[in-house]
């Protein structure tokens, strides 16, 4: 925890944006979440990729470990939220948004049952050996039925130690397919991650519903 909260009090954020996740406006309309569906958004950071999902007619519940984007996704947009302690965890609420600061794994499924979910930097985030959790718990906390959108990012592992570490599709596949129904949408090769040092990489989006 110590590294991520050094890198938000730093402004050591690359893969925040300043803008709406290009994928998630492309493909989130093949989702067909309901409008009143409420989407997890697991390791949200300050996205502002919550901020349209809400647009959308959604509610949005925010899973983050470090509390200063929390903070400053509220003040942002002006917004007061109220503050719970929930054992080790703080939730901050200030409708349409709900957001979950501590440990993801923490967090049980009393506090959250999700009719959709959006994953852009998430399982990204996480080492390979941390991923069979994380899917467990993606589950625990959505409805039987909820629908999916993941962007992943792969490359060859050994050129970059991470974070973000390499997803690649085979093993979205094995982790989701015992679950989830998948379908890749769209697979793109990221050219200009060259400059990078990565001899190859690519972005996959998948649409998954939980069985």
């Amino acid at each position: 925890m110590t590294n991520w909260h050094e890198r938000w009090m730093s402004q050591q954020t690359g893969w925040h944006r300043a803008v709406y996740n290009d994928l998630l406006l492309k493909h989130w309309p093949t989702v067909q979440a309901a409008e009143s569906s409420n989407v997890l958004v697991p390791l949200c950071g300050k996205s502002l990729d919550m901020e349209w999902l809400a647009q959308q007619g959604h509610t949005v519940t925010g899973l983050e470990l470090v509390s200063r984007p929390i903070k400053d996704f509220f003040e942002e947009r002006g917004l007061t939220p109220q503050q719970q302690e929930i054992g080790k965890l703080v939730r901050y609420s200030s409708a349409p948004f709900v957001m979950i600061q501590g440990d993801l794994f923490d967090v049980q499924p009393s506090l959250v049952q999700a009719d959709a979910w959006y994953d852009r930097a998430a399982m990204v985030a996480l080492p390979s050996a941390m991923r069979e959790a994380y899917v467990d718990q993606l589950r625990a906390l959505t409805m039987p039925g909820a629908v999916g959108l993941l962007i992943t990012f792969s490359y060859p592992q050994h050129e970059m130690g991470g974070p973000p570490f390499s997803l690649p599709d085979e093993e979205v596949a094995a982790l989701f397919s015992q679950h989830f129904e998948l379908q890749c949408l769209e697979q793109i090769t990221l050219d200009d991650e060259r400059d990078r040092g990565f001899s190859s990489s690519y972005s996959s989006v998948y649409k998954l519903i939980r069985r």
